[in-house]
């Protein structure tokens, strides 16, 4: 959009009424009704403008309202009109201009009519649509044509009302024409960089020239307001010392006037209001939850919303303002998205009991990418959970969503149960399949995924296992095809080898000083010494849990012993 100030218009009245307007960003002139006395420039932060809250404060004025003020500003009583004909209809003095003159008297904004609606009406319908303060649109009408206390307006200046289009090096696009189009594609722009949209000039620091003679310098800007730097994508250029000094004059060649311009007429018109920092960000935004017979408090009214609308419900608060009587209100987060001046008196929230309860089958789950530890209180990531976790309790958020809590964890993290999925275990070969009992009667039949027992084992049930699987506890796990559960499994330590027949039983000599152990717990619980050289037959043999074979001697055997000796201690006679 084209850098302006305003328009200056020379009137030179020879045989007819010649009107020549020069669309600069150097003028700041209005031919009358216009405010003298600018705003205090000495105030004019370049990088806080106006705030967001105050740009999308789209009920600020009514339909009504924005008529009288258009009507208190337009003082359209001008009667300088040349007589050419029945003074009605358009006048066309100067092709492209033409006036409208009704009655003896040119028609202002106030009074104007395009396609049936008018001004005030296109006005607050764009401000409703777009959720963008009527008295934003109403300024940029102002300092880019100087329509609003303009008291006879031609075509051109309603053609391209707000300079939608209009850039600084060149005409402007018929594309945008007309007054309606305008003021809607410019409101569009503004809601566009409101709700994080582009802008050529985000938040932070920005280099930003004075003029669009790069020549003429800049300085960087720390921008600290969307709607400041929705302001800079419009009219991109900030006013230099001389601008600022001029009030709502020029300053020297390097001058620039367009955001000054609307920040001294904002001030002017609508009161010193558009540099206050009306929201504050929460140090720690968080859900907390209303007392019964709350309700909202309204900035605009200063009164109290619908009785009881909160309640006891929680929401999650994101920024803070405080009130006349100096009391902390609250912003909740949809109400920060629509720029809301609704807010709950912090005296009326507590901080939020989690209520979590047990889930209805505790069980394993496992991570995705997406699964993330959270604080419910705010949101806030806190870290990956391992692949797979043991969940037992729930929580419900505002939003509806689920969140489960880690067992044995007693703070208020969870992760969303919509970023888990049921856990599988990679299945893998033992290297040798075999049989085994129980070591007691009694042994748990488990079911991993939901850590529960699903049955029972003891030292009677002799079971082929041939498959296993790590369980998220690190324990190996003994699948069989004999339960019928998918991942019913027998942990390896509760279960005991069965004795195997030796396909050829055999007298074995001792190759250095050995015991007999115990099978099932490896010890020597005999102290017996078997020294180098004893010969004795064995007949059965057995794989150890520690990996290694134990060959069992007759004598033992027939006695139904556990005992054996390892057959890395023997060898051939």
């Amino acid at each position: 959009m084209r850098v302006r100030g305003g328009k200056k218009i020379w009137l030179v009245a020879l045989m007819v009424f010649v009107a020549v307007f020069l669309f600069t960003f150097l003028t700041a002139k209005f031919k009358n009704n216009i405010d003298v006395e600018a705003a205090n420039l000495a105030n004019f932060d370049p990088g806080y403008i106006i705030s967001d809250y105050q740009m999308g404060n789209y009920n600020s004025m009514s339909e009504a309202e924005i008529w009288n003020f258009l009507k208190q500003k337009g003082n359209c009583n001008d009667t300088r009109i040349w007589q050419t004909g029945n003074n009605l209809g358009y006048l066309s003095e100067s092709a492209p201009y033409s006036w409208h003159v009704s009655d003896g008297h040119y028609v202002c904004l106030a009074d104007e009519n395009f396609s049936g609606e008018s001004a005030a009406r296109i006005i607050w319908q764009a401000a409703q649509d777009y959720r963008i303060n009527p008295q934003v649109l109403i300024v940029l009408l102002q300092k880019e044509q100087g329509l609003i206390t303009d008291s006879f307006p031609n075509s051109v200046q309603y053609r391209s009302a707000t300079g939608y289009g209009c850039p600084d090096t060149a005409a402007c696009s018929s594309r945008y024409y007309g007054f309606k189009n305008q003021v809607r594609n410019s409101a569009a722009l503004f809601r566009t960089v409101l709700d994080g949209g582009w802008t050529n000039y985000p938040l932070g620091n920005n280099y930003i020239q004075y003029n669009p003679n790069s020549g003429c310098g800049g300085s960087w800007v720390n921008i600290r307001s969307l709607a400041t730097s929705a302001l800079y994508r419009y009219t991109p250029y900030q006013p230099n010392a001389s601008a600022l000094a001029a009030g709502y004059g020029a300053g020297d060649s390097c001058g620039a006037y367009g955001n000054r311009n609307f920040y001294s007429y904002f001030e002017d018109w609508f009161g010193g209001i558009t540099q206050t920092t009306k929201w504050i960000r929460m140090d720690q935004p968080r859900y907390m939850t209303a007392n019964k017979n709350t309700n909202f408090f309204s900035l605009s009214t200063s009164n109290y919303s619908d009785i009881n609308l909160l309640n006891g419900k929680i929401n999650y608060y994101v920024a803070k303002t405080y009130i006349s009587n100096g009391k902390m209100c609250l912003r909740t987060i949809d109400g920060e998205r629509v720029n809301g001046d609704r807010c709950v008196l912090y005296e009326d929230l507590n901080e939020t009991d989690w209520r979590f309860s047990k889930m209805e089958t505790s069980r394993y789950l496992m991570s995705t990418e997406s699964s993330k530890i959270i604080d419910v209180n705010t949101l806030t990531e806190k870290g990956n959970p391992k692949k797979y976790e043991f969940y037992d309790e729930k929580v419900f958020l505002p939003n509806g969503d689920m969140c489960l809590r880690i067992k044995n964890v007693s703070n208020n993290d969870c992760v969303l149960y919509s970023t888990l999925k049921e856990a599988e275990f990679e299945e893998l070969n033992m290297e040798e399949p075999r049989y085994f009992v129980g070591k007691n009667n009694n042994i748990s039949i488990m079911d991993p995924i939901k850590d529960q027992v699903v049955g029972f084992l003891d030292a009677r049930d002799r079971v082929y296992f041939k498959t296993k699987i790590i369980t998220p506890n690190g324990r190996i796990c003994l699948l069989t095809q004999d339960l019928s559960e998918k991942y019913s499994c027998v942990y390896f330590d509760d279960l005991s080898e069965i004795w195997l027949e030796m396909e050829k039983p055999r007298i074995m000599k001792m190759i250095k000083n050995s015991y007999k152990i115990n099978a099932v717990t490896l010890k020597n619980d005999y102290g017996l010494l078997l020294p180098l050289g004893m010969e004795r037959k064995f007949v059965m043999k057995r794989y150890l849990k520690n990996g290694e074979w134990c060959l069992q001697t007759e004598y033992d055997y027939e006695r139904n012993l556990d005992n054996c000796i390892l057959f890395s201690t023997l060898g051939e006679k």
